[in-house]
């Protein structure tokens, strides 16, 4: 099971998967999710909570008294089986709650009898419009202008924290979920104003209905501001919508993801680079546990695949909560399923590696008319960058093509090292580099061969002894890595050179990460990839992952920083996987 924690389309880090996984549209402007009736969707899935928590919160324009707060049925309006509420003159409101509330939708119904007591006295808003917030796990939502920003860029596709850290610096990096009032923020104060009268300018009939709504908020996002024009609404109209749905429920019957087209390892430790094969993964809850299997295509058939048999990794080591590193993790343990602690709309729980908390959910998307790389993972391939591939990047899904989209992101930095399983049929140190004698340097450690980056030899002390070395730094990737020279002024290059002279070429730049002084950031661009060659150590910078370079142990390793805002995307189907984008895939590793 392929997997560098990019590789894989559901990894621990989209799910914390037992299997590799390589990793990885759309109504126009109405409100529907464009599933079948029967999917489960936000309305009526959940009972009313029974215990004594409570959620929290003021609603905000300035605080607005006589507002509607409920949960939403999935069409921007109150759903009747739960609970709701009326704010009071502080826009106050607290209702029961429930675990099983993580990841729904707030909605608080404003009308011309709400009043706003920030505004003027006798001030009457012009229509009726909708403020919302999603829940999440701090148990006080407030719902304002600035949360409904957030709210309606999630139903572009990005996860909580993508874009809650996209309107922030909207607005300059204030959070939106504060109260600006009580602060005496008096610019969001204008802002969340501007906002408002926004959307109310573009009521119908006096109300903003719920397809507007989101339109003129993405709208704003787009634009970087809290004024738009109708043609800049009207644009909205024609993106994919992504709706809300209860992810355990979905999860109840499996969902299939394509993985990628991938080396059948056993086949390379007999000596054989010629063997691969489609792969994909199922994903399950069951039993308070959520899991990835995994199903080769060989003569015409899915099948499940020997132990091991497309897995190119054989452990991990990974930064913890409070910044020191694991003990070596053998795959076995980094591939097991998640426990999930909380249930219902989302699915969390906590990585018992990292004790690091996560969040799963689920969206429904129509990829009618996408195209079908949309679905295809950004993940290394024994071919080269499968999503790029035509006819994957040139047909389109036939509407509707019902799917989900899957989001795993956790509430702090995931830096994972990889130990790759040796390529070669007996992994074996000679002179410092594994598979005797490859030019990668490697060590034996925790009872396995590791690649590693710089002298084996030599005990680090800091990771700045990486600066200034006089020769290439080699870092290590699966297939092979690159070389690079890490400069004293914080930037990256490489050397290239020919019977002409050598040349030395800019490559990005570095820093030192603020939780652990022994780990460095390498920005270096998609672009610059994209000159050297492919191989799994780079693909989860296509993802949106940073590469580091970190001293554990004496030795230097390269990894992956996957930010708090992170979040990794697979596009999932029920029953299984999509037959057109199945038919494609075969014919983009089917040589012409």
């Amino acid at each position: 099971m392929k997997k560098n924690k990019l590789n894989s389309g559901i990894t621990k880090l989209t799910v914390g998967a037992s299997v590799c996984a390589a990793l990885a549209a759309c109504g126009g402007g109405g409100g529907g999710s464009g599933l079948p009736a029967s999917n489960p969707n936000t309305g009526g899935n959940n009972p009313p909570a029974t215990n004594n928590a409570q959620i929290t919160g003021k609603v905000i324009d300035g605080y607005l008294n006589g507002a509607t707060v409920c949960f939403d049925n999935g069409q921007g309006a109150c759903d009747g089986t739960l609970p709701s509420t009326t704010t009071d003159a502080s826009g106050s409101y607290s209702l029961p709650s429930d675990p099983s509330y993580l990841g729904k939708t707030l909605i608080a119904v404003v009308t011309p009898k709400t009043t706003d007591a920030s505004r003027p006295v006798g001030f009457i808003f012009p229509a009726s419009f909708t403020l919302s917030q999603t829940v999440s796990a701090t148990g006080t939502e407030n719902i304002t202008p600035l949360t409904s920003l957030v709210t309606a860029q999630m139903q572009t596709g990005l996860s909580q924290g993508q874009a809650t850290a996209g309107v922030s610096r909207m607005l300059g990096g204030v959070d939106p979920n504060a109260d600006y009032v009580a602060a005496g923020d008096s610019t969001t104060s204008t802002t969340a104003q501007t906002i408002v009268n926004t959307l109310t300018s573009f009521a119908t009939n006096g109300t903003v209905d719920a397809a507007t709504n989101r339109n003129a908020l993405n709208a704003m996002v787009a634009a970087n501001s809290p004024t738009v024009t109708a043609a800049q609404v009207q644009a909205q109209a024609s993106q994919p919508v992504f709706g809300s749905v209860n992810a355990a429920q979905v999860l109840s019957q499996p969902l299939f993801s394509l993985d990628g087209y991938d080396w059948d390892m056993s086949a390379v430790a007999s000596g054989s680079f010629n063997t691969s094969a489609l792969v994909q993964n199922i994903a399950q809850f069951s039993s308070d546990q959520l899991s990835i299997t995994q199903q080769t295509y060989l003569s015409g058939a899915w099948q499940a695949p020997a132990a091991a048999q497309f897995e190119t990794l054989q452990g991990v080591y990974e930064m913890k909560a409070d910044g020191t590193w694991s003990s070596f993790v053998p795959v076995s343990s980094y591939r097991a399923p998640l426990r999930i602690t909380t249930v219902g709309q989302a699915l969390s729980g906590t990585d018992p590696n990292t004790g690091i908390g996560f969040t799963y959910t689920l969206r429904s998307i129509d990829l009618g008319n996408q195209a079908l790389a949309t679905a295809v993972p950004m993940n290394w391939s024994v071919i080269g960058n499968l999503w790029k591939m035509s006819p994957l990047t040139t047909t389109n899904f036939t509407k509707p093509t019902n799917a989900y989209e899957s989001l795993l992101s956790y509430n702090a930095d995931q830096i994972i090292l990889p130990v790759w399983v040796p390529a070669c049929e007996a992994g074996a140190i000679v002179n410092g580099e594994d598979c005797g004698g490859n030019g990668v340097q490697a060590v034996m450690e925790d009872g396995v061969i590791s690649q590693i980056t710089g002298d084996p030899t030599v005990t680090y002390t800091s990771i700045q002894q990486a600066v200034g070395l006089s020769q290439d730094l080699q870092f290590a990737g699966r297939a092979g890595g690159f070389g690079a020279l890490i400069n004293a002024d914080g930037t990256i290059s490489q050397v290239t050179g020919g019977s002409s002279g050598t040349t030395t070429t800019r490559i990005g730049t570095w820093s030192i990460y603020s939780r652990n002084p022994n780990v460095m950031i390498l920005n270096i661009p998609t672009s610059a990839f994209a000159q050297m060659g492919s191989d799994p150590i780079e693909n989860p910078v296509y993802n949106g992952a940073q590469l580091v370079l970190a001293l554990r142990n004496g030795h230097m390793r390269m990894g992956w920083l996957y930010s708090a805002g992170y979040a990794q995307k697979t596009y999932q189907f029920a029953g299984s996987l999509n037959a057109q984008l199945l038919s494609g895939a075969q014919a983009a590793v089917t040589p012409q």
